[in-house]
């Protein structure tokens, strides 16, 4: 598991943007991305769901396995069922989606909406998340 730490202050700054912009409507390009990359590894396709990935977090991934491989080692991962939408928070070109079991961090890359971490649970202030997947 990873800690997800606010890289000077980033994370502070960035809640309370999203307190001042509200939540985005549920449906968004974001919201999609989050929710396909759990349909991904649910379904046990960590090929699609490494796709889904923000670049840095796919080669982090993959440079944290014992073969060099994202799918691997998103498949040592324990994410959990996601369960219900909560709600879905975008501030310019990052984003984050809350689930009942689950918080996922994205950001905008290539076009599109890429997940930055997943299979995060709340830890606290001074490091506020573990991440099953990225959050460095």
């Amino acid at each position: 598991m990873k800690t997800r730490r606010a890289a000077g202050g980033l994370l502070p700054a960035l809640l309370a943007m999203v307190v001042l912009s509200g939540c985005a409507p549920e449906g968004t390009a974001s919201t999609g991305a989050a929710e396909a990359f759990h349909r991904a590894v649910a379904g046990s396709d960590m090929t699609a769901a490494c796709a889904l990935l923000q670049p840095h977090t796919r080669e982090e991934t993959a440079r944290s396995s014992d073969d060099g491989s994202c799918a691997s080692q998103l498949k040592k991962a324990q994410f959990p069922d996601p369960g219900k939408l909560l709600r879905t928070e975008q501030y310019g070109q990052d984003a984050f989606v809350q689930f009942e079991n689950d918080a996922v961090f994205l950001a905008v890359s290539g076009g599109g909406w890429k997940v930055t971490a997943a299979g995060c649970k709340p830890n606290g202030e001074d490091a506020p998340y573990t991440c099953e997947v990225g959050g460095n």
